[in-house]
């Protein structure tokens, strides 16, 4: 068990040895409940860091270019389309 002291801010500090013993490191959350005239802070399980993938790295990138892609990417479709015919027809 472990005493802790309530600041002038309503502010506790969780002593570092409970701390350490659930992993709890700055900026992670807890859940506050109210059971029986107690009070129970439990931690929230962790998320796996996913390493994104190059579209996530870069989603929203360019979101800020006043640029019309649909019209861009028709356009490259257009184009290779284009180039397949040439290639086609010079066979």
């Amino acid at each position: 068990m472990y005493v802790v002291k309530i600041s002038s801010r309503g502010q506790i500090v969780i002593p570092a040895e409970a701390r350490n013993s659930l992993n709890l490191k700055e900026g992670d959350t807890l859940s506050v409940y109210i059971e029986d005239e107690k009070i129970v802070l439990k931690s929230k399980p962790k998320q796996a860091k996913i390493k994104k993938g190059i579209v996530d790295q870069t989603f929203g990138l360019l979101s800020d270019l006043d640029y019309d892609l649909k019209n861009y990417v028709n356009e490259l479709r257009k184009d290779s389309g284009r180039r397949l015919d040439a290639n086609e027809s010079g066979r």
